[in-house]
């Protein structure tokens, strides 16, 4: 059952490792160019769809929230309080909302009474952007410049990959979050709880 619950974790960063990509060759910029004027395009979508951008999204989301029932279902196979799984949503906003967008995608919206998170979240303007990020710091930086082969080139130490994410906001179009830093912050949530349950979650992404 042990293994049920590790293999659960890796399709989770598994879902975000797809929706992340770090090989600039993979979204290279298209060059136009005729006798008047040259001109680049760049969208970091590497011909992704916005069907197949949306399905990455979702599967982030689905993977994350799914595991409320399998660790409710370990807890209870293995003498654990499985009221555990239910504060660890109530105390994390970040998994109230995955936990919303989930249901969304199931039933539809809006959620009844404003969902787990009483913010009644939607997801909107999924795309796939480019995200550059220093390091936790003083003088880390990180630019970025097209080369001429309209592949982009990177420099500095911090990190540049282009990633799946969208705006969530409330049923009055008012901002929650970037569904990126939600879904990261709803699995560091799990992983704390993993931990308090005995695993040791760096066996997941071995």
């Amino acid at each position: 059952m042990d293994h049920a619950i590790y293999q659960r974790l890796n399709r989770i960063h598994a879902a975000i490792g797809t929706a992340e990509e770090c090989d600039p060759e993979k979204y290279r910029a298209t060059v136009i160019q005729n006798e008047k004027f040259v001109a680049i395009s760049q969208d970091f979508r590497g011909g992704l769809s916005e069907d197949e951008i949306a399905n990455q999204a979702h599967s982030v989301i689905d993977n994350i929230a799914k595991l409320r029932d399998h660790l409710r279902r370990w807890a209870v196979n293995n003498s654990q309080d499985k009221t555990k799984v239910d504060r660890a949503i109530e105390s994390c906003f970040e998994l109230k909302v995955i936990q919303d967008l989930s249901n969304n995608d199931k039933h539809g919206y809006p959620p009844r009474d404003g969902g787990y998170s009483n913010r009644s979240p939607q997801l909107t303007e999924i795309d796939r952007v480019m995200r550059l990020q220093t390091q936790a710091r003083k003088g880390s930086s990180i630019a970025m410049f097209l080369g001429a082969d309209s592949v982009p080139r990177f420099f500095g130490d911090g990190t540049a990959k282009a990633i799946v994410t969208g705006n969530v906001v409330d049923n009055s179009n008012n901002p929650i979050g970037d569904l990126h830093e939600i879904a990261n912050r709803a699995i560091e949530a799990w992983e704390r709880l993993l931990v308090d349950f005995g695993f040791t979650t760096a066996q997941s992404i071995a």
